[in-house]
């Protein structure tokens, strides 16, 4: 791989970049990027990119740093704009005034962590203003209301609409998406339930669990029903011999692993091969899970039953354990809260409507940063702007930051948890620019990576 380096130049280039991104950033509203309104800063920045590679790494680095913002909180993307062109022209004045650029970084790096503390202990609960910060982000009062109202209901999944007005539906039980493959849609009421995760083809691998059944109901979640099984249970069920809805789940891989596992904790089973450690004509009735209602449409299906055992506890911990991994992205962390709302046995869930395609799903990402937002700060609280003007930076490089937050604050109030993330986040990036001695991009491929990109190697990949 080629190299090109730059020293003094190189830095300059860099915040050129950042500065380039952070002027488009930071002003009202959306940013069209082909052809529909973006509040992403990483979909801008690729647009935003040219030819010269040392504004670009500038530009990346800025959109990878609000990036993180709008991951963890759904939203910031105008506020980190604001504070970090502020900061950038704070420190390249501070630079050429002859300031040692290490040390100032160090400062930076303390008073954030200062301020973080102060910013903690004069959080506050949102009270009546929540709806209007929620407002900010939907543009519209009414479904400004829909998503504190799905929040409260439980954990709010927001879906894109194929019709062109937004509406709330709140699901009582678990609702998992599948398809109807035995039986007709319909209600049912106490049925027993067995979750396989493989195909079932053989009719005679369950008759003897269907004979122990006898007329009373059974709902079948399955990887797949298909050939001898699918015929003959299809068949004796229009002739009422069987009572049995059989379902395929939706999904591949460890989504649908978990969609079945999922199930069958919330009907107090395990899910079962019917090889190990043992057939299907072992199992008993009292093996099978417990649903009190059901309701089977072609696409899904809504299960009811006990909310609170210990199991579904468990369960619910382990995935908020995992929602609250740095390394889940903001788009994996929506599947996790639908996944929450199924086992809490509440479902809401907030269909995006728009004209077009391209509206409706400007309106789902809208929605989705709008009930996050709301999620930190049901959590973290807010704080209020009124506060800053009583807080003492305790530096230089404090009052700094202190003048940046009130830059980057637009209205009265802000998530504490968005407000804390600038100053780690910002200030971070900052205090890397300050101390960058030199910039090296990639100038393009010698003759070893030309034979490797041949034979099908990824160049970019492999030298990082």
């Amino acid at each position: 791989m080629i190299r090109r380096i730059k020293y003094e130049e190189g830095k300059k280039k860099m915040a050129e970049g950042i500065r380039q991104l952070c002027s488009v950033l930071s002003c009202d509203g959306g940013v069209l990027v082909n052809g529909s309104f973006s509040l992403s800063a990483m979909e801008t920045a690729k647009e935003l990119e040219g030819t010269d590679p040392y504004m670009d790494q500038g530009i990346r680095l800025g959109a990878q740093a609000i990036g993180e913002i709008n991951t963890a909180t759904g939203c910031g993307t105008r506020e980190g704009a604001r504070m970090m062109e502020f900061l950038l022209s704070v420190c390249e004045k501070r630079e050429a005034a002859g300031m040692n650029p290490v040390s100032f970084a160090g400062e930076l790096k303390h008073a954030a962590i200062y301020l973080s503390e102060a910013v903690r202990s004069r959080s506050v609960s949102s009270g009546n203003s929540l709806t209007e910060l929620v407002r900010d982000i939907t543009k519209n009062q009414e479904t400004a209301e829909m998503v504190l109202r799905g929040v409260r209901e439980g954990e709010l999944v927001v879906k894109e609409s194929m019709y062109s007005h937004t509406k709330l539906e709140i699901v009582r039980g678990m609702r998992m998406e599948c398809s109807l493959k035995v039986g007709a849609p319909g209600k049912s009421g106490q049925l027993s339930v067995l979750v396989v995760n493989r195909s079932l083809s053989s009719f005679m691998e369950l008759y003897p669990l269907l004979q122990k059944l006898g007329k009373k109901g059974l709902f079948i979640l399955a990887d797949d029903i298909e050939g001898e099984a699918l015929t003959l249970l299809n068949a004796n069920v229009k002739q009422n011999r069987l009572r049995v809805w059989g379902m395929k789940a939706f999904g591949a891989g460890r989504l649908k692993d978990d969609l079945l596992s999922d199930a069958a904790v919330f009907t107090g089973t395990k899910v079962f091969d019917g090889r190990f450690p043992f057939g299907f004509e072992e199992i008993t009735p009292d093996m099978l899970g417990k649903a009190e209602t059901m309701t089977a449409a072609d696409r899904y299906a809504v299960i009811g039953g006990e909310t609170d055992s210990p199991d579904i506890r468990k369960r619910i911990a382990e995935i908020k354990t995992r929602m609250e991994d740095p390394k889940t992205n903001y788009y994996d962390q929506q599947k996790l809260r639908g996944r929450i709302a199924g086992l809490t046995g509440a479902a809401p869930v907030l269909y995006a409507g728009g004209d077009t395609k391209i509206q409706s799903s400007e309106e789902k990402r809208r929605l989705e940063y709008a009930a996050a937002y709301v999620q930190t700060i049901e959590k973290y609280g807010v704080f209020r702007k009124n506060d800053l003007d009583g807080m003492d930076g305790g530096s230089e490089a404090g009052k700094i930051l202190l003048e940046g937050m009130k830059k980057s604050i637009s209205g009265q109030e802000i998530s504490t948890w968005l407000l804390l993330l600038l100053l780690q986040k910002i200030s971070g990036l900052m205090g890397m620019w300050l101390t960058t001695g030199a910039v090296m991009v990639s100038g393009g491929y010698d003759r070893e990576d030309l034979e490797l990109m041949r034979r099908g190697v990824d160049i970019e990949r492999l030298r990082g």
